[in-house]
């Protein structure tokens, strides 16, 4: 695997964790309350993440190494999954809606859950996620050379786009806990989708076209 591969992979996942989603919207919810709550989250994300690299390395490979026409057939389906979120992300800055983001009733005590539980909250929601699974799935494929052995590839562009995640989630949280009401705004996050939305897009059309 060349570094130029690596590095066209670690573009995607950043794109597609700044592309907002259940993920975003989940670990926004808890750093909004605080740096810990939002840490603990994205680890429960990252904690995720795992679960799906693991189910890739075991399958994924094995259509690799068995069929060519399975291996294009993923190859179409993952560029259409990026082209499918750049025109979601567009749509939504064309008409964007209240409410995506969680928020709690203004007055109403809520006791801080446990670590723990917002831990597990945050794993469960990535684990059931079909887009996290897909990405594995059907993206990252992508990036995987069928002359050499599919697993150990597998488990390294999974390590990759962890540790991307927890690059970027790093940054998200101490942001996002300070700066939670400018992210809840509209403009902002309308700008943003439409710039991943064109982004992801692109990939997507170079994906499908690429040999």
């Amino acid at each position: 695997m060349t570094v130029s591969v690596l590095a066209a992979f670690v573009a995607v996942c950043l794109l597609a964790y700044v592309v907002p989603g259940p993920d975003w919207m989940v670990v926004l919810q808890r750093s909004a309350r605080g740096t810990r709550d939002g840490a603990l989250a994205a680890l429960g994300v990252q904690a995720g993440l795992c679960v799906h690299m693991a189910a890739a390395a075991a399958g994924v490979s094995a259509l690799v190494l068995s069929s060519a026409v399975g291996f294009t057939v993923l190859k179409i389906v993952g560029a259409a999954y990026l082209v499918y979120l750049g025109a979601r992300a567009l749509w939504r800055a064309r008409t964007p809606r209240s409410g995506d983001v969680p928020t709690e009733p203004d007055g109403e005590p809520h006791p801080a859950p446990s670590g723990g539980r917002v831990f597990r909250r945050a794993f469960l929601a990535n684990v059931l996620n079909p887009k996290a699974a897909l990405f594995f799935v059907a993206v990252l494929p992508q990036f995987v050379e069928r002359d050499v052995p599919v697993v150990p590839q597998v488990l390294l562009l999974g390590a990759v786009d962890i540790a991307v995640g927890v690059v970027w989630w790093a940054v998200f949280v101490l942001l996002t806990s300070r700066l939670a009401g400018l992210m809840r705004r509209p403009r902002p996050r309308r700008v943003l989708d439409r710039v991943t939305g064109t982004a992801l897009i692109g990939l997507g059309g170079a994906l499908a076209l690429a040999r």
